[in-house]
């Protein structure tokens, strides 16, 4: 996000009770909300993943393989 002003607005410390206070535009501050939203279904998502890959590899249900050709013998010999 890129955010220029030309204006300076002092807020005294004692209005925001010793915080830092950021004036932005409206929209601005939507567009970082729904970017911040879309960040954390993000994270929960792979959260998630991590949580299911680490059961699955537990309960041994994970098939490991060197790279796809691999993958497709194994496959076959567990198709029967």
């Amino acid at each position: 996000m890129n955010l220029m002003t030309s204006n300076t607005i002092t807020i005294p410390k004692e209005m925001t009770r010793g915080e830092e206070l950021l004036i932005v535009p409206r929209k601005k501050f939507e567009e970082f909300l729904r970017w911040q939203k879309k960040r954390e279904w993000e994270e929960k998502d792979t959260d998630g993943a991590i949580r299911v890959f680490k059961k699955e590899l537990k309960n041994g249900r994970l098939r490991l393989a060197r790279n796809f050709t691999e993958l497709l013998k194994k496959a076959g010999e567990h198709a029967d």
